[in-house]
């Protein structure tokens, strides 16, 4: 009978639960962290592009409102022509009282057609450092003189502080007069600008329609001139458009920027942070979900060992049993390991036992009267050849005795023969009877030694005719064992 192969780890059933038991809570887990991370990466980049987005939006407002306001006080004061017909102290004290009143004003001039200062709140006595050359004042004094209205690009001052000029032309009766000039102050700009940084990396600027910066978090990019290079976004601040990007820097860093155009002036505002840190949440929670999943991966594992040997025990028992069932323990029997259905299979298998048993019995039983009918049948065939003798015998023995003159020999030898036939009858039955009924073995201790010279001294004679010869070397000289001599 071929023994049973040793089950393989990964074939065994430990082995198989365990996997299970891991895959059913790894996998959903793995899917599940899959999707809150993709969902939190998404929504937190809503979140900032819409919040960025509102910031340079209200920035935008906010910058436009001021721009506008200073536009709207510069044309309502150029429009009351009172102003020029002032006298020079006049003038003067009203400049000075329009610049204290309004901090959005650095400076306040009146010129007259001519481009004259006529007064102004500047110490230097001039009207602007942007327009200082005759070139640039003669264009400037052209335009005004058609009645135009005039804004420069904002630029830096001595101070280092950002400066928009602005120049009104002061009409009487629809005739261009004089000039009211303006240098606004934009450092609220810069303020602005730095209020709506977003996080550590993160940049808030400003640039004009040709992209060149004037605002911007870092101040010294609007000193050196610096400029926007993203012409896709600089194409849309001057249609009018805002919006939300993710886009690369020249320095291949990648942002995640919200725009706005301010008012009509081609201006752009823009608010950006890069990805790197304005993800960092998700990041942090995709590295929390990964860390929560091999925890979660450990501790099923841990129970699923645990709940699967639990589960394997009772198996194992039960093939442990089978195992020695199939040695030959015919009298082992399995303990109960359970209510459940390896229980059931562990009682179907015990009474499989003794069922098998009763078979074999039987099987034995039936094997027995089978040999003994054989027997029986021989034996009635062997004791039928003495009978015959016997009465043959008897016959001749009854003549021997009927004659006057008896024999006594030959009465002597039939009578013998009788009597061994009968001796054999005799032998026939017991030998059966033996067969029948085996008698109990009666060990006793023989030594072995002798019974194996005994056995080769009967083959000596036919091991020489064949050039055979047997040596016999014992370790013990009398090794005694325990059989039936007989």
């Amino acid at each position: 009978m071929a023994r049973p192969s040793k089950i393989r780890v990964r074939h065994r059933l430990l082995t198989r639960l365990l996997l299970s038991h891991i895959l059913i809570v790894s996998l959903p887990l793995f899917f599940t962290g899959q999707i809150l991370v993709s969902t939190a990466r998404k929504s937190i980049e809503e979140t900032i592009l819409n919040r960025n987005l509102e910031f340079t939006s209200r920035s935008t407002r906010l910058i436009e409102l001021k721009l506008k306001t200073a536009k709207d006080f510069i044309k309502s004061q150029a429009r009351n022509p009172s102003i020029y017909e002032m006298n020079r102290s006049r003038q003067q004290l009203t400049l000075n009282t329009l610049v204290e009143d309004f901090d959005l004003f650095k400076e306040l001039s009146v010129l007259d057609s001519l481009g004259r200062v006529l007064a102004t709140t500047s110490f230097e006595g001039r009207v602007s450092e942007q327009e200082s050359s005759n070139g640039q004042q003669t264009k400037l004094l052209a335009r005004l003189m058609r009645g135009e209205s005039y804004q420069s690009d904002v630029y830096v001052s001595k101070e280092n502080l950002p400066m928009l000029d602005m120049a009104e032309p002061i009409l009487q009766h629809n005739e261009v007069v004089g000039i009211l000039y303006a240098v606004v102050d934009l450092k609220a700009m810069w303020d602005i600008v730095r209020e709506n940084v977003v996080g550590k990396k993160g940049e808030a600027f400003i640039f004009n329609s040709r992209g060149v910066y004037v605002a911007h978090s870092d101040a010294r990019k609007v000193y050196a001139k610096s400029k926007f290079q993203n012409q896709a976004i600089l194409a849309k601040i001057k249609n009018g458009e805002s919006g939300q990007i993710i886009y690369l820097t020249p320095s291949h860093e990648q942002m995640l920027a919200a725009y706005a155009p301010i008012g009509d002036y081609g201006w752009g505002a823009m608010i950006q942070q890069p990805t790197s840190e304005a993800f960092a949440p998700a990041e942090r929670m995709q590295v929390r979900v990964l860390q929560i999943m091999v925890i979660s991966v450990l501790l099923a594992s841990v129970l699923a060992f645990v709940y699967t040997r639990w589960i394997v025990k009772p198996v194992n028992y039960l093939v442990s049993g089978m195992e020695r069932f199939s040695r030959g323990e015919l009298k082992h029997r399995v303990e109960k390991v359970g209510d459940d259905e390896i229980g059931m299979l562990a009682e179907h298998f015990n009474d499989m036992a003794d069922r098998l048993i009763e078979f074999q019995n039987t099987l034995k039983r039936t094997e027995r009267l089978e040999t003994l009918s054989k027997l029986a049948s021989v034996l009635s065939h062997e004791i039928r050849n003495p009978l015959n003798s016997m009465v043959i015998n008897m016959q001749i023995l009854k003549r021997e005795l009927s004659q006057k003159n008896l024999n006594r020999n030959r009465v002597d030898r039939f009578y013998d023969v009788l009597a061994a036939e009968i001796k054999r009858v005799d032998q026939l039955v017991t030998d059966f009877l033996m067969i029948a009924r085996p008698p109990t073995l009666q060990k006793k201790k023989t030594p072995i030694n002798e019974l194996i010279d005994d056995v080769v001294m009967t083959q000596v004679a036919s091991s020489l005719n064949r050039g055979i010869r047997v040596e016999r070397s014992y370790e013990t000289h009398r090794l005694e064992v325990e059989i039936d001599p007989a």
